[in-house]
């Protein structure tokens, strides 16, 4: 730790500022594209976000992590022109620059996106890191600033990359963009220096990550952000709630009568989810329609006809829209491999954190953009395919999208069989186990067939009873694994074994057998959020 207390020592004789520095910049006739500016009697800079508050730079370095000694930008105004923009917090070194301390530590730390500092263990994970010249990077961040950053996680392995960072992999030499454990490419080496990105930053690793296909072109906005937070794990186990977003995607063009289907099914959604969860949840899907033309990169044609959806699509929605949604629906123009199988729409799982649920717990949301947020995709397919100006046609297309929905908790648990002490998949469809049997006693979108006993030792189907088949409300079971209804207030649920087996009918002869929710309880454990 020799080096870290020469740096300490070191410290003490650097001051920065910026109101150290004078400029004299020519001030551009109009204000509209106005991104740095400062006082005529000041020598503070001040970096203005899209909401009009003015961010200080506190120190020269700071301001050079992210402008590097490009002074051209900056604005000089009067007092009272700086005073309409609301202060807001001080900007923080840019990841993947400098590395930084406080005078009075010996801590260095990695900064990563929204000020977190991470602080490196000891002078050998810094050199494997940042190499041998790491302690060049190191900069001081004079105490009271100290407040402006967050202290994250440790790096204690000399294989750990930190994040939101100018990535170059050892092997081609390319330049990538690293966050959130996801690399994408640079077009070209000038939008590399479009994002102000100094190529001596880079860090030249050799690992393997998940790769988006389509590159960075110009100067983006989520890579070149000084006021971006920081990176959080948003996953919850909230279903009461939920908020959605919807995507139309096209190959090359589309139709206004195509929009106007999304948008006659949209409309309907939230009342009807409202309905089948007997008022007991709400899904918010006021966020305007995304219409997404395909660029190169979203879609994939195959050679039985159909055209594959790339994970690529949903990362461009969310290049330009907020990580707020529980789920995203994506509703195409053309006809997707699924639907070549008969297979109406599928759900995508991204992220689960609730046990008791016979699920595995599971994050995959870097993948999509996300930061844990979304908790599935539906793929609708070609919407051509739907009639929703029609009330069947309708109550068909919101049975299929409660139903996708519903696969985000259901229905895969097992229960605790009283006669064998085993672990029985009775409630569930035998040929995929996502859905459940035909003959448990309940309805619902994902399944059932609601047997009622004639007391003769025979069982009506009443699903065939409803009027409309396709208006199916979740059952108990259904809410109880949403987290909707409480253990304690779940009634035993049916089931029925055919005395012909495979039966099939309205009406037939069967066996009941009756569990409760303790013997579910047992096998698939209780229902509640996890803490990982």
């Amino acid at each position: 730790m020799k080096l870290f207390k020469q740096i300490l020592l070191l410290s003490f004789a650097i001051t920065l500022s910026l109101g150290n520095f004078l400029f004299v910049v020519p001030v551009p006739p109009a204000y509209a594209a106005l991104e740095l500016i400062k006082s005529n009697e000041f020598g503070t800079v001040y970096y203005l976000d899209s909401r009009g508050a003015r961010h200080p730079f506190p120190n020269a370095k700071t301001y050079e992590s992210w402008y590097g000694n490009d002074f051209s930008r900056i604005v000089t105004v009067s007092n009272e022109f700086l005073f309409n923009y609301p202060l807001g917090k001080n900007i923080t070194i840019r990841p993947g620059t400098f590395l930084v301390k406080v005078r009075t530590a010996p801590e260095v730390y990695a900064v990563e996106q929204g000020g977190v500092l991470r602080e490196i263990q000891n002078e050998s994970i810094a050199e494997a890191i940042y190499g041998e010249n790491w302690a060049s990077r190191v900069v001081d961040v004079p105490d009271v600033f100290f407040e402006n950053y967050l202290v994250g996680q440790p790096i204690v392995h000399d294989y750990t990359t930190p994040d939101s960072i100018l990535y170059k992999d050892e092997s081609s030499g390319k330049y990538y963009f690293r966050n959130d454990n996801i690399l994408r490419p640079f077009a070209s080496t000038a939008d590399i220096f479009a994002n102000r990105f100094n190529l001596d930053f880079a860090l030249t690793r050799n690992r393997s990550h998940f790769v988006r296909e389509k590159p960075i072109s110009g100067q983006d906005k989520n890579i070149f952000n000084p006021v971006a937070g920081p990176i959080i794990d948003r996953r919850d186990c909230s279903a009461s709630e939920l908020k959605a977003a919807i995507i139309l995607l096209a190959d090359k063009n589309y139709s206004s009568a195509e929009v106007t289907k999304v948008q006659n099914i949209k409309q309907e959604v939230a009342d009807y989810f409202s309905w089948v969860t007997d008022d007991l949840s709400s899904i918010n899907l006021d966020h305007p329609t995304a219409i997404i033309l395909d660029d190169g990169y979203l879609i994939r044609k195959r050679n039985d006809g159909t055209t594959e959806v790339k994970n690529e699509t949903i990362n461009t929605f969310y290049d330009n829209n907020p990580d707020d949604f529980d789920f995203i629906f994506v509703f195409t123009n053309f006809k997707t491999p699924s639907e070549s199988t008969n297979e109406i729409a599928h759900f995508i799982a991204v992220t689960n954190r609730q046990e008791g649920l016979n699920k595995s717990m599971l994050n995959r949301s870097e993948v999509y953009g996300s930061q844990g947020k979304l908790k599935g995709i539906v793929m609708m397919g070609d919407v051509n395919k739907y009639s929703p100006e029609t009330p069947e046609g309708l109550n068909s297309v919101l049975n299929v999208v409660v139903h996708e929905i519903l696969h985000n908790w259901a229905a895969y648990v097992e229960f605790e069989d009283s006669e064998t002490d085993e672990n029985s998949e009775a409630l569930l469809r035998p040929n995929d186990l996502s859905h459940w049997s035909n003959y448990v006693s309940f309805i619902s979108p994902l399944g059932g067939s609601g047997w009622m006993d004639n007391g003769d030792g025979t069982f009506t189907n009443g699903l065939s009873l409803l009027p409309d088949t396709n208006q199916r409300q979740y059952s108990q079971l259904d809410l109880y694994l949403m987290g909707l209804v409480r253990q304690k207030d779940m009634a035993p649920i049916s089931y029925i074994i055919p005395d012909e087996e495979n039966a099939i009918g309205n009406v037939i002869a069967a066996t009941e057998k009756q569990i409760t929710i303790d013997q579910i309880v047992e096998a698939s454990g209780k229902v509640k959020c996890s803490i990982d």
